[in-house]
């Protein structure tokens, strides 16, 4: 069997200039998971809100990726019409173990964010400043991020937010595509033998070990890879393992991953659809830091 590097090894090599083709295939399908994080909640309240009590604010996006969370808010015509107010900005801070992912987000970037300050390192390895932070955040961004690792993480961010702030951590649940995919990936192509992705209720859990105010909901939907389009399965599913060594012909060959699949696949339209749960958790130091009140979905199609 091939040797491969463990998950975080992998997912390094993979957000690079030479993983661009693979990164813009798979966001062709996984641009709408932001869309949906940036929908759920009234986010324009709550940068309101920040904007009542200060003339500015700073936020920190932990593991930013390529920017496509701030890029679904800007979509908003609610936040982006904060960008029209001369009395609110919001310096932007960047954190990811990828020059190229700093790069990306920081173009992504447009009022009312504003670039800050940079930090290309771990989240477990970042020096965080206490108290420095109105909001923080991570989308979809925690995953190999080890189990074992997860409370010194974000015991970081934790430390990091004001006492009045709040954190945001979208993270997909074990029942849902994204690591359970992984999880029948290491199955079948490592025999077992890696760092399985972390879930949502991990995640959930170290923050209320940390003594964290937490509130929870799960976002159900469904990512649908149409029947025509067998090589951007191909590529969406190497992302989702960020291992591109293997084809689609392989993984639909190799159990248990091939039942995983099968189970995944719609005979009738011949369409791929896979379930996405994703947790999204909300935290602070006090209730009352819990800005985001109401969502405005349970759920979408």
């Amino acid at each position: 069997m091939t040797v491969r590097s463990d998950t975080f090894e992998r997912s390094c090599e993979h957000w690079s200039d030479a993983g661009r083709e693979e990164m813009e295939a798979f966001y062709e399908l996984a641009r709408v998971d932001y869309r949906y994080l940036a929908e759920a909640y009234h986010w324009t309240s709550a940068f309101q809100s920040l904007a009542s009590r200060k003339i500015g604010g700073r936020l920190i996006d932990v593991a930013c990726g390529s920017g496509k969370f701030p890029q679904a808010l800007l979509a908003s015509p609610g936040v982006a019409d904060l960008s029209k107010s001369a009395n609110f900005k919001l310096n932007y801070d960047l954190l990811d173990p990828s020059d190229f992912s700093l790069r990306e987000a920081k173009q992504a970037l447009a009022p009312p964010f504003h670039v800050g300050s940079e930090f290309c390192c771990t989240l477990q390895n970042w020096d965080e400043e206490a108290g420095l932070y109105d909001i923080a955040w991570a989308t979809h961004a925690l995953y190999c991020v080890p189990t074992e690792e997860l409370e010194q993480g974000l015991a970081r961010m934790c430390s990091a937010l004001a006492q009045d702030g709040f954190g945001f951590i979208a993270q997909g649940m074990r029942d849902g595509h994204y690591v359970g995919f992984y999880d029948e990936y290491l199955a079948s192509m490592t025999e077992g033998d890696g760092t399985p992705y972390s879930d949502g209720a991990q995640v959930e859990a170290a923050l209320k070990n940390l003594g964290m105010h937490v509130r929870t909901r799960v976002l159900d939907y469904t990512t649908v890879v149409p029947a025509d389009r067998p090589e951007l399965l191909e590529s969406y599913l190497q992302r989702c393992a960020f291992d591109d060594t293997f084809g689609l012909e392989e993984m639909l060959q190799r159990e248990p991953l091939a039942g995983y699949l099968a189970s995944c696949h719609d005979l009738d339209s011949g369409d791929y659809r896979f379930p996405q749960r994703v947790g999204m958790i909300l935290f602070s130091h006090t209730e009352a830091g819990l800005t985001l009140r109401d969502a405005k979905v349970s759920g979408v199609d």
